[in-house]
């Protein structure tokens, strides 16, 4: 069978752009497809631990890979992925816009999606107040009230980035602390317009045609009411690896795929690297899945050089 490609890469974000990058050096003919360029990294207000850039916006960072993707010669699609066929050597994609793509092998880079609070209303209240992208949306709230709730890194920078825009900002956690790296706590509690609720659980969306207050399962200043003019829910992030599991991937408890030293998985030709892994201990961080893209690049090369002797 004739292949269109050498290797098709299912990502655009970090990861998949460092697959890209590698695969190209090793001369092997990719495509990168995503339906949003640059993943949720371009979510991101400020990073600051990618080596070489004190600070730079996640948008700015993904800028600047893509850039790098297409001068070492990768190619990009903007398309989402909507089935994949395993072939006797190689695997047959299927794209939401009908495009039927084949490659020798395949390097999943999926990513994560957003955790949802499963509250009622939620879905019918997006983009009407409830919001899972602080960059994207904290300007509709500028000088107004809004409430975050989550517990880690990403509700911290979310909140120090409205804190900047918006009038007043909750950060509602239902544990009795931030679990966020100690200098990013530290700089939250500076704010003046901040204010931490914990062990608090958000029970309720109130609104109709847009979101007014949130309903709590404890009492803030006397109410279990807080009016709010928006919410960003920063919960976590769920891997996406339901295509990996179509293809019959191992699939952990948690819904990460497993791989091997290498990145490969189970199923031959088919390799996989960054958040949607089970690779680097579980430390999702940029730095970490680039490093996994190289090394599922590495190993692609590998077993392409192999299967030519």
């Amino acid at each position: 069978m004739n292949y269109d490609y050498d290797v098709i890469i299912l990502g655009a974000g970090a990861a998949g752009m460092t697959a890209s990058i590698y695969t190209s050096r090793f001369k092997l003919k990719n495509l990168l497809i995503g339906d949003i360029l640059g993943g949720t990294t371009t979510e991101a207000h400020k990073i600051f631990n990618w080596p070489g850039e004190p600070g730079i916006s996640g948008f700015e960072l993904m800028n600047k890979m893509s850039a790098h993707v297409k001068d070492s010669g990768g190619e990009i699609m903007s398309d989402t992925v909507i089935d994949i066929v395993k072939e006797a050597d190689g695997f047959s994609i299927k794209t939401k816009s009908n495009k039927v793509i084949t490659a020798k092998r395949l390097i999943i880079t999926a990513g994560t999606k957003h955790r949802r609070l499963n509250l009622p209303r939620e879905e019918e209240l997006a983009g009407r107040g409830v919001s899972y992208c602080a960059t994207c949306d904290a300007l509709f709230f500028q000088n107004k009230r809004v409430a975050l709730t989550g517990g880690g890194n990403s509700v911290i920078s979310a909140s120090l980035y409205l804190a900047d825009i918006a009038e007043k900002v909750f950060v509602i956690c239902r544990g009795v602390a931030l679990k966020g790296e100690p200098l990013w706590r530290e700089e939250l509690l500076k704010r003046s317009n901040v204010t931490l609720i914990y062990n608090t659980n958000i029970t309720r969306l109130i609104g109709q045609e847009k979101l007014e207050a949130l309903e709590l399962d404890q009492e803030y200043d006397g109410s279990n009411t807080l009016a709010v003019d928006g919410l960003f829910v920063e919960i976590g992030l769920v891997p996406q690896s339901d295509l990996a599991k179509k293809l019959g991937a191992t699939i952990d408890e948690f819904g990460y795929i497993l791989v091997n030293k290498d990145m490969s998985t189970n199923i031959e030709g088919l390799y996989a690297a960054g958040d949607s892994t089970n690779a680097s201990n579980n430390f999702h961080q940029i730095v970490t899945a680039c490093g996994e893209a190289a090394v599922a690049a590495e190993s692609v090369y590998r077993s392409l050089s192999i299967a030519k002797q």
